[in-house]
């Protein structure tokens, strides 16, 4: 028995090594039909969105992915997989703006960008009489 484990000593190794390689490339090559999108998010005077969130959702699978932007307005969603998707951005006090539809490809990278509007904005008008100025009847 132990000269049976001597002589297969050396090729644990080695088997070991094939094992990891082959796990390396199924990884690698899944990588490759990954999609990422990515892109800005602005307001109407171009100025970045900071911390608006960014939502992608597969509409096959419904699974759903956000992120959120960073202090120059830019997001990145990575390793979705290709398909059919609804993306979707919205910011506090901005109306949120959606492409639906959006068809990726296997590979693909792409670039989306978002311009928010301001969220509607209500004014409210208040007029005040003082008794020494209103008219007497």
């Amino acid at each position: 028995m132990i000269n049976v484990l001597k002589r297969l000593f050396p090729v644990v190794p080695i088997i070991s090594f094939l094992y990891l390689m082959t796990i390396a490339t199924a990884s690698f090559a899944q990588d490759l039909d990954d999609v990422t999108i990515s892109g800005k998010v602005t307001d109407s005077n171009q100025l970045p969105i900071a911390g608006a969130a960014v939502t992608a959702v597969l509409l096959t699978t419904g699974v759903e992915r956000t992120v959120t932007t960073n202090d120059e307005g830019f997001y990145r969603i990575i390793e979705l997989q290709p398909g059919i998707y609804h993306v979707r951005s919205a910011a506090t006090n901005f109306g949120a703006q959606q492409r639906s539809e959006f068809e990726t490809l296997a590979g693909q990278n792409v670039r989306l960008d978002f311009t928010l509007a301001p969220a509607g904005i209500t004014a409210e008008q208040t007029v005040m009489i003082d008794a020494d100025d209103a008219p007497l009847r």
